[in-house]
């Protein structure tokens, strides 16, 4: 009856000792899940905020500096002016294309990509009226400047708008890493916490263990 009565309790020991592996286990996996989450949020925070947001600054440069090219030109329209014109404002375009390549490769949300289509939608009509104009050495009418206004200046709300989303989504991103950073801390400290709980268990547990695994009277037991 001993002897059943001791294994009994080195099995309950057991299932113990199970019980702080699989706990161990279990939060080591969460953990590894909150450090993965926090980590996806920075490095979306750089690759599809940080760098866009660089290069919504630099479309706005490029703009500016093809309205002063053009404008240069009209004033003055002759033939090595025009060409002058032309090489830059190519180069300008190039530019241009390659920062929205680069922008429409990352992750937009909603709103986000509207706005986007909007930008290109405007910058399309203002490269034809740039075009025209550079072609025609002179504004065709008065109405097609206004318009080439109009369109500089709806890009211009837009890269704004842009701007201002990806300030919003980035601070959103941030706080997420925050809240993962705040949850793999409050798992490590809850791990350390029940590992020490369950170890001062099992020692107590030991401490008091009066039903070894072989009664007394087998202990001195020999084989003849």
């Amino acid at each position: 009856m001993n002897l059943l009565s001791g294994i009994h309790h080195k099995v309950k020991l057991a299932f113990l000792f199970l019980g702080i592996v699989l706990t161990m286990l279990g939060s080591s996996l969460w953990e590894t899940r909150q450090l993965h989450d926090m980590n996806t949020a920075v490095a979306s925070l750089y690759q599809d905020r940080l760098q866009p947001a660089a290069g919504l600054f630099a479309l706005n440069d490029h703009m500016y500096a093809k309205r002063r090219l053009l404008e240069s030109y009209l004033a003055a329209p002759t033939q090595i002016h025009f060409h002058n014109t032309q090489v830059q404002l190519v180069a300008q375009n190039k530019a241009i294309d390659s920062l929205l390549k680069s922008y429409q490769a990352t992750y937009m949300v909603a709103e986000e990509n509207k706005v986007f289509q909007s930008v290109m939608a405007h910058l399309t009509r203002y490269n034809y009226l740039e075009a025209e104009l550079l072609y025609v050495g002179a504004p065709t009418s008065g109405a097609s400047a206004q318009e080439l206004a109009q369109q500089f200046d709806r890009i211009h709300a837009d890269v704004s708008r842009l701007t201002q989303i990806q300030l919003q989504v980035g601070q959103q991103l941030s706080r997420g890493s925050e809240v993962a950073d705040g949850h793999a801390t409050l798992l490590s400290q809850v791990k350390i916490a029940l590992l020490v709980v369950l170890t001062v268990a099992i020692l107590q547990a030991l401490a008091v263990d009066k039903h070894p695994l072989l009664p007394k009277n087998l202990k001195n037991f020999r084989l003849n």
